[in-house]
């Protein structure tokens, strides 16, 4: 997959909305809207699965699939998440960085089909990611914060927004980059969603 990373602080940006509920007992439900406020991209991921694989599709009828995201391996600190199309083909992957990420600062590592790394995606600060995973009640009023880069050229910036009912992800992203490369850019921010419902 070819990364196109000429991009520039002015270009236009495509804003989405992701969002899950919170504290759901039976399992996590992610949502992602566009900048009209239409869903454009739905998935149930299960409760207390060993391994992780879910199906995202392009609304809750759950009848066009548009990608579907297998986590390598059945528990890892460090997991690797593989997306393949809906034909099975593997477009993509998204490693997590083991122990730092699970109790300092989130960093990402996003790979092409080979396995070749091409950007990542960064929280905001150590000191706050520290912060913010001992004293919950800080993320509602420090939002945590990610800068996704392909090569060194930030695409995009997740911003995430907390109430009792509701987990949110403010998305904007590079229009061309999200034209080019529409399915890797809502695998992002999804699996953000679902892995920080299971650390929570």
């Amino acid at each position: 997959m070819h990364m196109d990373t000429n991009t520039q602080d002015s270009a236009p940006r495509t804003k989405l909305r992701v969002q899950r509920q919170f504290m759901q007992l039976i399992g996590t439900n992610i949502r992602t809207f566009d900048a009209n406020d239409q869903l454009i991209c739905f998935a149930k991921a299960k409760a207390f699965k060993l391994r992780e694989e879910i199906t995202f599709y392009k609304d809750e009828t759950k009848t066009t699939p548009l990608f579907t995201a297998k986590a390598r391996n059945i528990i890892d600190f460090s997991p690797t998440f593989d997306m393949f199309d809906p034909s099975g083909v593997l477009f993509g992957s998204l490693k997590r960085e083991g122990m730092m990420s699970t109790f300092a600062q989130d960093h990402w590592f996003i790979l092409d089909k080979d396995g070749q790394q091409i950007g990542d995606i960064i929280e905001d600060s150590l000191m706050l990611g520290v912060i913010r995973r001992h004293i919950e009640l800080v993320a509602y009023f420090i939002p945590q914060t990610y800068s996704v880069k392909f090569g060194a050229v930030e695409i995009a910036e997740i911003t995430q927004r907390k109430n009792p009912f509701l987990v949110k992800y403010d998305y904007e992203i590079d229009t061309e980059v999200w034209q080019k490369n529409e399915l890797l850019c809502l695998a992002i921010s999804s699996l953000l969603a679902v892995v920080e419902a299971r650390q929570n």
